[in-house]
């Protein structure tokens, strides 16, 4: 990408100002029938599966892991290997690369290697969740970004003591990014809302770097 277009990509999303993490925001992502599109190709697209935890138990939540050859991975001791990438998905990280800043490379002096991989989790209803945890796989680069479509949910941050530094319910369409040392001093959620009918989407794209 040209200088010219990363400066607007910057300009197009929020920073967030919290120390000792490094949060973009872009509200507005996706214009909301393009992201329809793309919900309605991912959810009947994409291999979705509910897997077992390390207990037996099921993950209360739907994924489905795409990828570069080589970019497996093994959290909370299930091991996650990539699915050949499908255009849909292609597509969107084309767009979420363009999107992302030159800061999330550059404060931590990173080669701006854009992603190779992307975990899907789909959330059926909102007795679905994901619970507090931080992509610090040592296979993973700390540049995390988060695509939301479908229902809005609560994204929460919280510090190691607990306290909640940012709090936001993701919109349909809305691209949310980690960066410098925001999984070192910070966890992060997705909680039970029963209150919540419709399904949601949520891929979290990555660059998976074996040294």
């Amino acid at each position: 990408m040209d200088r010219g277009r990363q400066a607007l990509a910057f300009l197009a999303m929020d920073s967030i100002p919290i120390p000792g993490a490094e949060i973009y925001y872009d509200e507005h992502f996706l214009q909301p029938d393009e992201a329809s599109q793309f919900f309605d190709q991912l959810l009947s697209k994409c291999a979705w599966e509910r897997r077992r935890a390390s207990f037996g138990h099921a993950v209360p939540r739907d994924e489905a892991y795409y990828g570069d050859l080589g970019t497996q991975y093994t959290y909370s001791r299930r091991e996650y290997r990539p699915l050949p990438w499908i255009s849909e998905l292609l597509s969107l990280k084309t767009r979420v690369e363009e999107a992302t800043p030159v800061a999330a490379y550059g404060n931590l002096s990173l080669p701006q290697t854009g992603y190779n991989a992307v975990l899907c989790n789909l959330y059926r209803d909102g007795n679905d969740s994901v619970g507090l945890h931080a992509d610090a796989e040592p296979e993973m680069r700390p540049v995390i970004a988060s695509v939301s479509l479908g229902a809005e949910r609560l994204f929460r941050l919280k510090r190691k003591n607990g306290s909640v530094a940012f709090s936001e319910r993701l919109p349909h369409g809305s691209l949310l990014i980690m960066a410098g040392n925001t999984q070192e001093h910070f966890k992060h959620e997705a909680p039970k809302e029963p209150g919540v009918t419709q399904p949601r989407i949520n891929l979290t794209f990555r660059y998976i770097e074996h040294k």
